[in-house]
C-alpha cells in the first residue's frame, strides 16, 4: 500500500522524485526540529502526510522558490481544503487530519495545517504565538516559513508575510511582560509555550522570539509616517462614559502639548485615544477637570497603552 501511495503521489506531482528546488537547503538542525516531525505543537499526533501531501504537491509545481511556494500554500490552502476560521470549532488544537475532516478550526488549527502543508513540500515549518494580546482579550497563533537562511511570518489565507493587523497588536504588546512574550515551538527550545487553556504549566519547548517580532513590528509602524522619535501612545479611562473628557498631553513645563477625546462608552473596546509621545524629556498626563496630573515616558516598544482610572 505504501508503495503504491509513493506512486500515485509521483504521478500527481514528478517534481517529488528528485525533489523540489529548495530541498535540503535547511541546516541539519532546522529541518529535524522544523521539517521532519508530524507534530507542531500540543495537537494529537497523526499520519497527516499520505493524505496532505496529494493536494500540496500539485499547488507548486510550477514554483521555483520556497518564498514562492510558501506564499501560494498560504494563500490558497484554505480555498482548496475548505478548512475556516470560526469560534464555534470543536477544539483549538485540532492536528490536520481532524481540519480537513471538520472544516472549523480556531487560528491554532489553520497554523497547524498550514505548517504541516509546508512540511509535505520540504519548507521547514514551525507555530509561533502570543499567550495574551494586551488591548484586547485572546491569544494568537501564526506560522513560520524558514528559507533564504532566515525566518519569516506567516498566516492562513495571507498573500503576504508579516500580517499588518499582526504586526499592528505586536507593536502594542509590553514586552516586560511574560505572558506578552512571543515564543516559537521548537524541540530544543529553552524557554517554554504556555498553553491558552492551562496557562500556568509549561507544556512546549519553544524559542523566545520576541525581540525580532518587535523590530518586525517597529518597521511596520515606520510605515505609517510616524518618526522614530515618536512613540504611539494609546489612552483609555475606565470606567467609560457617555459623554467622556479630554485627555491633555503635557511637557516639561506642563504645557499642553495635544488635547484628544477619550474612548466613550458606545466606542468598540478595542479603540484607544491614538496620541503622539516624545521619546526624549519628561511628560504628564492629565484628565480634563483633574488636578493631578500622571507621569509618562516612552519605552522601547513602538505603541505603549495607558489605561487610566
Amino acid at each position: 500500500m505504501k508503495r503504491l501511495l509513493a506512486v500515485l503521489l509521483l504521478i500527481v506531482n514528478p517534481l517529488q522524485a528528485e525533489g523540489y528546488p529548495w530541498s535540503n537547503a535547511a541546516p541539519a538542525e532546522i529541518a529535524a526540529a522544523s521539517l521532519h516531525p508530524d507534530q507542531v505543537l500540543d495537537e494529537e499526533p497523526c499520519n497527516w502526510r499520505p493524505v496532505l501531501s496529494p493536494i500540496v504537491c500539485p499547488m507548486v509545481q510550477h514554483c521555483t522558490s520556497a518564498r514562492e511556494a510558501t506564499l501560494h500554500i498560504a494563500a490558497n490552502l484554505g480555498r482548496i481544503t475548505g478548512v475556516y476560521y470560526t469560534p464555534q470549532r470543536r477544539k483549538h488544537n485540532m492536528n490536520a487530519l481532524e481540519a480537513l475532516a471538520e472544516k472549523k478550526v480556531s487560528c491554532t488549527g489553520q497554523s497547524i495545517l498550514l505548517i504541516c502543508a509546508l512540511r509535505s513540500v520540504d519548507i521547514p515549518a514551525r507555530a509561533v504565538g502570543v499567550l495574551c494580546w494586551n488591548h484586547i482579550r485572546g491569544n494568537h497563533t501564526w506560522a513560520e516559513a524558514w528559507f533564504d537562511g532566515a525566518w519569516h511570518m506567516i498566516e492562513f489565507n495571507e498573500q503576504s508575510f508579516n500580517t499588518p493587523w499582526v504586526m499592528e497588536n505586536i507593536g502594542m504588546l509590553d514586552s516586560r511582560i511574560p505572558w506578552q512574550r512571543i515564543k516559537a515551538a521548537t524541540p530544543a527550545g529553552k524557554s517554554r509555550w504556555y498553553l491558552p487553556e492551562q496557562p500556568r504549566v509549561p507544556a512546549i519547548p519553544a524559542e523566545d522570539v520576541t525581540t525580532r517580532y518587535m523590530e518586525l513590528a517597529r518597521q511596520h509602524y515606520a510605515k505609517s509616517g510616524m518618526s522614530a522619535d515618536y512613540q504611539h501612545l494609546l489612552v483609555d479611562l475606565q470606567p467609560r462614559s457617555s459623554t467622556p473628557p479630554m485627555v491633555e498631553l503635557l511637557n516639561d513645563k506642563q504645557e499642553i502639548v495635544s488635547s484628544l477625546r477619550l474612548p466613550a462608552l458606545s466606542d468598540d473596546m478595542r479603540y484607544f485615544t491614538r496620541m503622539q509621545l516624545p521619546r526624549t524629556g519628561q511628560h504628564y498626563l492629565r484628565i480634563e477637570g483633574r488636578r493631578n496630573i500622571i507621569p509618562i515616558s516612552a519605552t522601547a516598544e513602538p505603541v505603549q497603552i495607558v489605561r487610566l482610572r
